[in-house]
């Protein structure tokens, strides 16, 4: 009886290490996916995908200046204690303008994540900073 029941033991040990390792890591699937498209032709575009999740967003998509100047697209994701935190992404022309990727995650750290993001399109001013926005803004439901 001893044997059978190590024995028994020494399984369901086994089966369980088995299920732990081989279960990996989940990934969440996102909530509902948004995409934002503007584009004001003299100066520039940005466009892409908002992926939202339970407490983060991702941000994918590219911004492009048609200009020798630069372009910069701006997000704003709303958090709980009604504050934005915001992401800028720039691309500067030269000549025939330059297009820029990218792809990253903000937070949204509370019960549910953000409902929305706002996308805006602006002009980047010689010192850099972020000038008058072109066209309208747009808002990523999810």
């Amino acid at each position: 009886m001893r044997t059978l029941t190590r024995s028994v033991a020494t399984a369901a040990v086994g089966v369980a290490l088995f299920t732990a390792v081989g279960a990996g890591t989940a990934v969440a699937d996102p909530i509902s996916t948004g995409h934002w498209d503007i584009s004001v032709a003299a100066e520039g575009y940005t466009n892409g995908n908002v992926q939202f999740y339970n407490r983060s967003v991702n941000i994918s998509g590219t911004v492009k200046s048609n200009t020798t100047g630069c372009v910069r697209a701006t997000f704003y994701v709303p958090q709980n204690d009604g504050t934005h935190t915001y992401a800028e992404r720039t691309a500067c022309g030269r000549g025939t303008g330059t297009s820029k990727g990218f792809n990253f995650t903000m937070s949204a750290d509370y019960a549910g994540g953000a409902a929305y993001v706002i996308v805006a399109l602006n002009k980047v001013n010689a010192d850099g900073s972020t000038g008058s926005q072109l066209g309208l803004g747009q808002t990523v439901k999810r």
